[in-house]
């Protein structure tokens, strides 16, 4: 173990790195896989933000790809400009949104319950999307949960090192098998992009605006109160991830990255398998460099065999960590973050926060006439 300057490299720093499954996350996979965009770019423009962040802030504050551009573009088979154009303009948005002082605004007027409630909306989201992974190969989950239950307990290897490491294995064995395993090494240049006017759709606007809504409610506001939680000296304000989200978006479209923002799902993951300084960072990103530089090509293959059951593991695991804020809840606040959450998972993590601004203040005005 090293310590350098509120940064540690230990095993289980690298451990809490994957617990967030950077280049396994299955958007990822979808963006290089399905619409062919670049895995150096990918992965360079990952690796050179993380390293950035964790040397920044010193500590967990993961990045990953935007879920409601990822959705549209890959159920709609986009073509990789238009990825880039509308990871380009959501990073424009919230550098005005930062550096103009509204991001502070929106958030001064947004009350806490609202925030867990959307908290509360991505964890059972993420239970959802874990199950449907962990049915794909129910044994295998289950000696997943067990293998982390046992090394969490007794603390002998890093349960996400452990468990990563078996999806590896058993995702090189059936690429072999498949005759789909192209090992060789060698730099692929990234892809450079040139914006266009053209590139912008209606569609494209459509679904920049749903994403600028789920980011303020996920990425900001959720993602901010979890930080808080963990680490409440830290001084780490909205406008920041804001501004963060602004300058990684634009760097990582004009070299052909994906659209990439903060998570409250990511942060709960890679806190609770180990992560506590930005050294998980640092590693990750410092991984995510090497596959850039040197492997990107013979990791398509891998990682798109990698077994879905044992990524449904490890969201499962963020997502229980993402709901223990409600355990402690009661009464009308218990009833009012639940709701949040429940339209939040039923419909979308935006339309949630805005329905649980809209009761609280509708609330409060009832309250104050009848007082």
């Amino acid at each position: 173990m090293v310590k350098v300057k509120g940064l540690e490299f230990s095993l289980r720093e690298f451990s809490g790195s994957l617990g967030d499954f950077g280049p396994i996350n299955p958007f990822i996979l979808g963006y290089i896989v399905v619409l062919r965009l670049n895995p150096t770019s990918i992965f360079l423009a990952m690796g050179i933000t993380n390293i950035a962040l964790g040397l920044i802030y010193r500590l967990p504050l993961p990045v990953e790809p935007k879920k409601a551009i990822a959705t549209a573009a890959l159920s709609e088979r986009w073509k990789p400009q238009y990825v880039y154009i509308s990871g380009l303009i959501t990073g424009i948005v919230w550098l005005i949104l930062s550096l103009s002082g509204l991001v502070d605004l929106l958030a001064r007027i947004t009350p806490t319950p609202v925030i867990r409630g959307v908290q509360f909306g991505l964890a059972l989201i993420l239970i959802r999307e874990s199950l449907n992974s962990i049915v794909a190969d129910i044994p295998l989950a289950l000696s997943c949960i067990a293998l982390i239950a046992i090394l969490s307990k007794f603390r002998i290897v890093p349960s996400a090192l452990a468990v990563f490491c078996l999806g590896v294995i058993l995702a090189l064995r059936s690429s072999i098998a498949d005759g789909r395993l192209e090992f060789s090494t060698g730099f692929q240049p990234p892809t450079i992009y040139l914006p266009s006017i053209s590139d912008i759709t209606f569609r494209i606007a459509t679904v920049v605006f749903s994403q600028i809504l789920l980011t303020f409610s996920n990425a900001i506001l959720a993602t901010h109160l979890a930080i808080k939680e963990k680490f409440p000296e830290n001084r780490l304000r909205e406008k920041d991830l804001a501004l963060n989200m602004g300058a990684l978006n634009i760097f990582s479209s004009l070299i052909g990255g994906a659209p990439m923002c903060h998570g409250a799902g990511g942060f709960a993951s890679q806190y609770f398998f180990g992560a506590r300084t930005g050294g998980a960072m640092v590693m990750e990103g410092i991984f995510e460099l090497v596959l850039a530089l040197l492997f990107a090509k013979p990791l398509i293959g891998i990682f798109a065999e990698y077994p879905l059951a044992v990524v449904g593991v490890m969201i499962l695991f963020a997502s229980i960590e993402l709901c223990k804020p409600v355990v402690d809840l009661r009464g009308f606040e218990l009833i009012f973050v639940v709701s949040v959450g429940l339209i939040s998972m039923l419909y979308d993590l935006a339309i949630g926060y805005l329905f649980g601004l809209a009761v609280f203040y509708i609330s409060r005005g009832i309250t104050h006439k009848k007082a």
